[in-house]
């Protein structure tokens, strides 16, 4: 028999704090957080006043998701680098709100897409969809949303 206890678990490891770099860009993001809710504001104002003119509803639920994906992504990108996001629970739940909600902002850019292509068709452009995939004002806006649900991953995987 051996004397002394041998342990088999490994030593639990320190806690580290963010470094100063990262409290930086946690509160750098955070503090974007407010002009990004003031531009989102403005653009639900003025999609709001489009009702008058021909607009939708289809409008504003597709701004309030535009909006919320954009102020969200920063929101978790600060808590995450401020140290506020570290258990697993906290960051799946994070990353998975991401991820949902850059898969909800996709599916509204189809419809926008789609209704943007009947549009250009009636005034009689006739382009295939990968040409207008090729624009940037449309391929940018896809970017955008891909960028959204890689930060929701990366924050889970962490």
């Amino acid at each position: 028999m051996l004397e002394g206890s041998v342990s088999t678990s490994p030593p639990p490891k320190a806690e580290r704090g963010p470094n100063p770099f990262e409290i930086v860009l946690g509160a750098f993001f955070l503090i974007l957080v407010l002009p990004a809710i003031s531009i989102a504001v403005g653009e639900l104002s003025q999609v709001a006043d489009s009702l008058e003119y021909g607009g939708s509803a289809v409008d504003i639920r597709n701004s309030l998701i535009y909006s919320l994906t954009s102020i969200m992504t920063l929101l978790v990108l600060g808590l995450y680098y401020l140290g506020a996001i570290k258990t697993k629970i906290r960051k799946q739940a994070a990353g998975g709100t991401l991820v949902a909600l850059a898969l909800l902002n996709f599916l509204c850019r189809l419809g926008d897409f789609q209704r943007e292509l009947q549009q250009n068709r009636e005034w009689g452009w006739d382009g295939s969809i990968l040409e207008y995939l090729s624009w940037s004002s449309t391929h940018e806006r896809i970017e955008l949303v891909l960028i959204g649900a890689i930060i929701g991953l990366l924050v889970m995987k962490k």
